[in-house]
């Protein structure tokens, strides 16, 4: 994925879930480990590129929040 944009930090049994669900409905994403953003052991990203905002509203709403801004 070219444009990385926010991201959210999840635990790897729900990395699972999240995946499932965002593949069922067509959102684009990556799953990085810990040390492509410097997380904690145990620890997952969800990162997203640009979305359009109904995708984004899904996201934000699966999450239960806003995600974090991916370092460029």
């Amino acid at each position: 994925m070219e444009n990385k944009s926010f991201y959210y930090v999840t635990s790897w049994d729900d990395a699972a879930t999240y995946t499932r669900t965002l593949e069922a409905v067509g959102i684009p994403h990556v799953v990085e480990d810990p040390t492509d953003l410097s997380l904690q052991e145990g620890r997952l990203a969800i990162v997203f590129p640009d979305l359009p905002v109904r995708e984004y509203d899904f996201v934000h709403k699966l999450f239960g929040g806003t995600g974090d801004r991916y370092p460029q």
